[in-house]
């Protein structure tokens, strides 16, 4: 690791507390020469960082500054985000994913500032300025069995609830399969896709891409406004590094029970937070669009409605929605 992530990293961990020169030589086994020259490089790159002789340094409390090392400083996982990129702008992160990076290792992150062309479930768009969210992907090759690789998004969808909780302050809801919720208003977008091996048809690699928005975004039209909702308006703003570090360590917890055969811990943590289930919702699908009454979640994570037939359906695709 180069001395200036290594610096970073310290004082990220340390954020608040003072680092004097001397001891982060001595913590980091550099020269206090080479402290210096990483400080003033971290700080033409555009980090707050201030000093004070006789003291030492400390990161500024209201810096936002997103890099890979003030990311991985945060993480305590064993895979995920251990290997990571990121992007003062691009397409969208799963996107360029799959044009540059599938090569990369299992727990592979690429972040970006902001998304020009961010993309949804269903072929929406995910409009991503710079300053408003967190956009993250991570890269997966999954040994999973093939019934369990659609638990992923569940998983995701999980890891960013707790993730909200925990840095925000506010304690939101999922709305069937992946929309993250606070007061009926979406919080966060997840789109996970396959790469499928032409001749064997196995899934090569597994792309969960997660978009959080901190802050009211003005890109949004009015129909947009009207359901999606930012941290700023619940609870307080995470820092970007801190909220994209907690995602990652849920996530690694929650796709491990997948891993571990333990997929039935992960449906009961989805399950505590479903805003839908006994309620009146709409489906929305390729078959139609019907009145039902959501009742259960089925161990695959296929929710179960209601028709006003009394049917029991078991819903596998679509969407539902349903009037807070």
């Amino acid at each position: 690791m180069a001395v200036k992530d290594a610096v970073l990293q310290a004082l990220e961990r340390a954020r608040g507390e003072r680092l004097s020169g001397g001891r982060l030589a001595q913590q980091l086994g550099v020269s206090r020469a080479a402290v210096h020259k990483a400080i003033a490089a971290l700080r033409a790159g555009g980090m707050a960082i201030d000093g004070v002789p006789g003291e030492g340094y400390r990161l500024a409390a209201a810096d936002d500054s997103l890099t890979a090392a003030g990311v991985q400083a945060l993480l305590d996982t064993r895979c995920i985000g251990r290997d990571m990129a990121v992007a003062p702008s691009l397409t969208s992160t799963n996107t360029v994913i799959k044009e540059r990076y599938l090569d990369r290792p299992h727990g592979f992150v690429l972040l970006a500032e902001q998304q020009t062309g961010g993309r949804g479930r269903l072929g929406r768009t995910f409009a991503s300025p710079a300053q408003t969210g967190v956009y993250q992907t991570i890269l997966l090759h999954p040994t999973l069995p093939l019934a369990h690789i659609q638990l992923a998004t569940i998983a995701a969808a999980v890891a960013v609830a707790e993730a909200v909780e925990q840095t925000a302050g506010c304690a939101p809801q999922i709305k069937w399969v992946n929309d993250v919720l606070h007061e009926g208003r979406k919080l966060a977008g997840i789109l996970t896709e396959a790469t499928i091996e032409g001749e064997s048809g196995a899934v090569s690699a597994l792309l969960v891409g997660i978009g959080v928005n901190l802050r009211p975004n003005p890109a949004w039209p009015d129909d947009v406004r009207a359901v999606a909702g930012a941290l700023g308006e619940f609870g307080r703003v995470p820092r970007r590094a801190e909220l994209a570090a907690a995602v990652l360590n849920r996530f690694e917890r929650a796709y491990a029970l997948l891993e571990q055969g333990r997929a039935d811990e992960l449906l009961h943590a989805y399950r505590s937070r479903l805003c839908c289930l006994g309620k009146p919702i709409r489906v929305i699908s390729p078959a139609g669009t019907y009145p039902a009454d959501c009742v259960g979640l089925d161990d695959s994570g296929h929710l179960l409605v209601r028709d006003a037939d009394g049917r029991t359906r078991t819903l596998s695709s679509g969407e539902i929605s349903i009037r807070f």
